[in-house]
C-alpha cells in the first residue's frame, strides 16, 4: 500500500510539473489572439533590458503596471487598482507591447522570426494581378501610434495595401513601423523578388498613349469668405497701368 501511495504522489507531482511547464505567458497569449497574427513573440530578455524601452515611459500611461503585465510579474500594488484602472492598465500593456514589438522586429533576432512568418505567407499575398501572388510584409504609415492602421507592403511592386483579412485591419501600424519591411529586404537580399511587370492598356492590340486616357482635372478648392475679401482688396490696391 505504501508503494502504491508513493507512485500516486509521484504521478501527481509529475502532472503538476507538466501543467506548470505548459503555462502560457502573457506575450504568447497576446500573439495568439485573433487579429494579432502579424505579431511575433518578443523575447523576454529584450523586454527586460531598459535600454530597449528608452522613451516609452512617456508614451504609455500606467507604464510600470503595463510592463509588469507583459513580463507576468504580479505586484501587491495591482490589488489596489479599481476595475476601471485595471482595464486601462491592460489596454496600456497592449500599446506598450506594440511599441516594443516595433523595435524588436528591427533587430536580427526579430527579423529572423518575421522572415519565417513571411515564408509561411502569414501576412498574405499581394492582391495585384501582375505580382503573381507575391508575399507581403506588414508596414506602418507612421511611427506614431493611433495615426494609421497597419498595411501590407509588396516588395515586388513597392505598393501598400489593406490586409486581406478584416480581422487584421484594426491593428495600429505603429506596432510595425515605417522602416521594417524595407530593412528586412535589405538585410535578406535573397528574399527580394524580381520587379513586377507594369500593366499596359491596349485597344484592339494597340497600346493606348498616356495622353489619350482621360483624367479628371482636380478643381481648386473654393476660397473662403476671408480669402475672397483679401483678394478683392489686393486687386483694388493694385495701380492700373
Amino acid at each position: 500500500e505504501e508503494e502504491q501511495e508513493e507512485e500516486e504522489e509521484s504521478a501527481s507531482d509529475s502532472q503538476e510539473g507538466s501543467d506548470s511547464s505548459q503555462e502560457v505567458s502573457w506575450i504568447q497569449w497576446f500573439c495568439s489572439l485573433q487579429g494579432n497574427e502579424f505579431f511575433t513573440d518578443v523575447a523576454e530578455d529584450f523586454v527586460q533590458d531598459e535600454f530597449n524601452l528608452t522613451g516609452l515611459g512617456s508614451q504609455v500611461p500606467y507604464y510600470d503596471y503595463a510592463l509588469d503585465i507583459i513580463l507576468d510579474i504580479e505586484t501587491p500594488e495591482e490589488e489596489n487598482l479599481t476595475e476601471e484602472q485595471q482595464e486601462l492598465v491592460e489596454s496600456a500593456a497592449e500599446i506598450l507591447y506594440g511599441l516594443i514589438h516595433a523595435r524588436y522586429i528591427l533587430t536580427q533576432r526579430g527579423m529572423l522570426q518575421m522572415v519565417e512568418k513571411y515564408k509561411r505567407l502569414e501576412f498574405g499575398r499581394c492582391p495585384r494581378v501582375m505580382c503573381d501572388g507575391q508575399g507581403v510584409l506588414p508596414v506602418g504609415q507612421s511611427d506614431q501610434p493611433q495615426k494609421h492602421t497597419v498595411k501590407v507592403y509588396c516588395p515586388r511592386c513597392n505598393e501598400i495595401f489593406y490586409p486581406r483579412s478584416s480581422k487584421n485591419r484594426s491593428t495600429d501600424g505603429a506596432y510595425f513601423g515605417t522602416s521594417f519591411p524595407h530593412l528586412l529586404v535589405m538585410a535578406f537580399p535573397e528574399l527580394a523578388p524580381q520587379p513586377s511587370v507594369t500593366y499596359v492598356p491596349r485597344i484592339f492590340g494597340f497600346r493606348v498613349h498616356p495622353e489619350a486616357i482621360p483624367h479628371v482635372v482636380a478643381q481648386p478648392a473654393p476660397k473662403s469668405k476671408k480669402e475672397r475679401k483679401s483678394s478683392a482688396s489686393a486687386q483694388a490696391e493694385t495701380p492700373k497701368a
